[in-house]
């Protein structure tokens, strides 16, 4: 559909949309806002409680979780700053003036997204890999310390550092107005590396609910095996392992109706871009449920969080598990993790 453009007082061009557009999109970006604001809200605590109390740290597993939890956070970021920004562009009548790629690149929102949108999916694929490795070399994978997860967590952000990097020396390219000042995530990068952005992220969820077939056989085996051959402690650690594995079992179900669906409905559905919006919504309700699973399954986790909303400088003594790790047994604890979320 062609758009008409005018011709601003200031000089700028600007397209010119019917008060119904107008008002879809602000009622659109008001939802952004509030989903944003959730996804910060219910992430950004759980990776303060596992910086700031060492019972948290220490185990490699929280670490992981903490690493998916601000993926997920940082994302939720994204939609809150694009509400803020397109709502006052909408309210100063500025959402609607031509503005170059480069310049979409490099709105607030659009760098958040071009970081964690990725990091988000990444995250899931990272954490069905060490349930991957947890269940092949239960025995091994319980002597890990929390160096393990660091470099886990650590290779993951500094991967998605470099595409990132590629996705604003292409886009600065692009220094002609071309595209409304609100900015979707795609008017800021080249089509090319767009097709890549979008593609990761459904690859990397698919990815990690792929995963789940072997993990879900390597764990019987293990259990099989185990209690067989290996004494009490081993016998026990791998029965939290089962739990743990089989409760992030269901939660990749959620992670296939909750963003592998909804993405592959927006990419080949065909249904307009207006009437997406219900689509964008369920990709994160996965990262907004986070916390509730966490302080429901883990005493520990839920401790932290009572104490971080209480300004406490520790945590209950009594809320560390006998088996965490860099105990004066130096055995390990097996954790749960939730994954979570294409564009917008």
């Amino acid at each position: 559909m062609v758009v008409q453009l005018r011709n601003r007082s200031d000089g700028q061009w600007e397209q010119v949309q019917p008060q119904a557009v107008i008002d879809a999109n602000m009622r659109n970006f008001i939802i952004y806002g509030i989903e944003g604001l959730l996804m910060t809200l219910t992430n950004f605590p759980i990776v303060l409680s596992v910086l700031r109390y060492k019972a948290l740290r220490d185990q490699k597993e929280f670490i992981i979780v903490a690493g998916l939890a601000f993926a997920d956070g940082f994302n939720g970021f994204a939609f809150l700053a694009a509400a803020i920004g397109r709502i006052n562009q909408l309210l100063n009548s500025d959402a609607f003036v031509l503005k170059s790629r480069w310049h979409c690149g490099t709105t607030v929102w659009n760098i958040c997204w071009t970081f964690a949108n990725n990091l988000a999916g990444l995250m899931l694929l990272v954490v069905s890999i060490d349930r991957l490795i947890a269940v092949s070399i239960p025995l091994r994978y319980f002597t890990f310390t929390k160096r393990y997860a660091w470099i886990l967590v650590g290779s993951a952000f500094a991967y998605i550092c470099i595409p990132a990097t590629v996705s604003f020396v292409l886009s600065y390219q692009y220094q002609e107005p071309e595209f409304p000042a609100y900015c979707l995530v795609g008017m800021g990068m080249h089509n090319g590396y767009y097709e890549y952005f979008v593609m990761f992220h459904l690859v990397t969820s698919f990815g990690s609910v792929l995963l789940y077939g072997p993990v879900f056989f390597l764990l019987q085996k293990a259990s099989n095996t185990l209690r067989r051959t290996a004494g009490t402690s081993e016998v026990n650690k791998m029965a939290r392992l089962k739990k743990v594995t089989y409760t992030l079992g269901i939660h990749t179900c959620f992670t296939f109706l909750f963003n592998m669906v909804p993405d592959l409905l927006i990419l080949y559905s065909g249904t307009p871009s207006s009437s997406q919006t219900p689509f964008y919504m369920l990709l994160n309700v996965n990262a907004m449920v986070n916390i509730l699973i966490y302080m429901f399954r883990f005493k520990e986790m839920r401790n932290g969080l009572k104490a971080l909303i209480m300004c406490r400088t520790k945590m209950s003594t009594t809320t560390v598990n006998v088996h965490s790790i860099q105990t004066n047994q130096r055995s390990r604890n097996q954790s749960i993790f939730v994954p979570s979320k294409l564009t917008y």
